[in-house]
C-alpha cells in the first residue's frame, strides 16, 4: 500500500486553510467535521496518520491532535514540498486552481459546498466567475471522491461539472448542541444581556448583498407599519455599520437592533426568542441558519433558492421570489397573527432538523476515506 508510514500507517492529508477562519460557513463545516473524523481515528485505534496542511499558523486547537504541514501558497512549490511525504489520499477543501495537485500520486478528494457564483454573479468578481465555470469542472473531473452538502449541488456537478454520480457523496451540515429549546429564563436574561427586547424579527448572517439585506430591512418596513411594536434584529458581521443604520431609517425603521457577530450560545438565544427567523438569501448551498432556527423553536421563512427547499422541506415558509418584500413582509403577518400555523411550524421544524447530525457526516466522510485507501 502507497502513503504509508514505516509502521504501515496510511497517510492523509487535509487542505485545512478553511480551519484557520473556523466561524465561516466552510470552515464552521470543515471544523465540525474534522474534530469528529480525528476522534473516529484515535477511537478506532489510529489507522491512519492525518496532516494538516495550511499556510500558517493558526489558533485552532484541532491542530494539536495532527501532524502539521505549512506549505507555500505556489502550488508548484507545495506539490514539491508534499511528494516527499507520500500520501495515500489528499483531501482539497476548498478545491480551486491554488490547490496542490502536480505530480501527487495519492488518491484525491474534495469537499464543495455549492455553486454561489452561479446563483449570484453580481456577488463575485470576473476572475471568481471564470474559475467556477471553466477551472472547477476541469478540477472535479480529477478527483477520485466530491463530498457535498445537498442533493442539489449533487445534481449540479452530475450536469455542470459532467462528474459521474457514483463519485459524489453527501456529507450534510449539523447543527452544535447550543441549537435548542431554552429554558424561558434564560433567554429572557441572555437578550437582557443583548439589550434586545420582545417581539421582535429576527436575521442572522455576515451582512452581504448575496444574503439579501434589501428584502429583510424592506419586508420589516412593510411589516412594522401595521405592527409597530415589533423590532428587528440582524446579528452578524456588518448588520451594525453606519450605512445600514441609514439605510434602515430611511426605509422608516425606528427599532433595529444590531449587535454585530453573535457566538452560538447568544445566537440560540436570539433564535429563541423570536416571533420569526427571516433568511430570503439569494444563493445558499445549504442554509445553516434556517435548521439552527428550527432546532430552537423559530419559525422560518426563506428562498426558493438551490438547496435550501430540499433541506426545510415542509417546515418553513418559501417565498415565491426572495426580492418580493410584500411577499415577506406578509408571512411574517401569517406567522405572528396566526398562533396555530406559528406552532405548525415549529414543530415541522423541531421535527425536520433532526435530518442533520455532525456525527453521521463524518462517520461517511471517514468510511470513504477507508473506502478509497483500500483500493490503492
Amino acid at each position: 500500500m502507497g502513503g504509508c508510514t514505516a509502521g504501515g500507517k496510511p497517510k492523509i492529508g487535509v487542505f485545512s486553510k478553511p480551519l484557520d477562519n473556523w466561524t465561516s460557513g466552510s470552515g464552521h463545516h470543515l471544523d465540525e467535521m474534522m474534530k469528529r473524523v480525528v476522534s473516529l481515528n484515535e477511537a478506532e485505534g489510529f489507522p491512519f496518520e492525518f496532516y494538516f496542511i495550511h499556510y500558517k499558523k493558526s489558533g485552532n486547537p484541532i491542530y494539536s491532535r495532527v501532524k502539521e504541514i505549512i506549505i507555500p501558497r505556489n502550488p508548484l512549490l507545495a506539490s514539491n514540498v508534499l511528494r516527499p511525504y507520500g500520501f495515500s489520499l489528499l483531501h482539497y477543501s476548498p478545491l480551486s486552481v491554488y490547490a496542490p495537485m502536480f505530480r501527487l500520486t495519492a488518491k484525491k478528494i474534495a469537499t464543495i459546498h455549492g455553486a454561489e457564483e452561479v446563483l449570484y454573479p453580481q456577488g463575485y468578481s470576473f476572475i471568481a466567475r471564470m474559475h467556477e465555470k471553466y477551472a472547477m469542472p476541469v478540477l472535479a473531473r480529477r478527483l477520485d471522491a466530491i463530498a457535498t452538502v445537498s442533493q442539489a449541488s449533487r445534481q449540479y456537478y452530475v450536469s455542470a461539472y459532467k462528474v459521474a454520480p457514483e463519485k459524489i457523496f453527501i456529507t450534510t451540515n449539523g447543527f452544535s448542541s447550543e441549537f435548542r429549546r431554552l429554558p424561558q429564563d434564560a433567554v429572557e436574561k441572555g437578550l437582557a444581556e443583548l439589550n434586545v427586547r420582545k417581539p421582535y424579527v429576527l436575521h442572522i448572517s455576515r451582512y452581504s448583498m448575496r444574503k439579501n439585506p434589501g428584502c429583510v430591512l424592506g419586508s420589516f418596513a412593510l411589516f412594522s407599519k401595521k405592527h409597530p411594536g415589533y423590532s428587528l434584529v440582524c446579528a452578524g458581521k456588518g448588520w451594525d455599520s453606519p450605512e445600514v443604520a441609514a439605510k434602515a431609517r430611511e426605509l422608516g425603521i425606528k427599532d433595529f437592533v444590531t449587535p454585530g457577530f453573535v457566538p452560538e450560545s447568544q445566537a440560540a438565544v436570539l433564535y429563541n426568542g423570536a416571533a420569526v427567523f427571516v433568511f430570503p438569501s439569494f444563493a445558499e448551498g445549504f442554509g445553516m441558519p434556517n435548521v439552527e432556527a428550527m432546532a430552537c423553536g423559530c419559525p422560518v421563512i426563506t428562498s426558493p433558492v438551490f438547496a435550501i427547499p430540499e433541506v426545510v422541506g415542509s417546515a418553513a415558509v418559501l417565498l415565491k421570489d426572495p426580492a418580493d418584500a410584500q411577499e415577506c413582509a406578509d408571512a411574517m403577518e401569517k406567522i405572528c397573527s396566526d398562533e396555530a400555523f406559528r406552532e405548525n411550524l415549529v414543530a415541522a421544524g423541531l421535527q425536520r432538523c433532526r435530518l442533520y447530525d455532525w456525527d453521521e457526516s463524518a462517520g461517511k466522510l471517514f468510511s470513504e476515506y477507508r473506502r478509497l485507501v483500500s483500493e490503492i
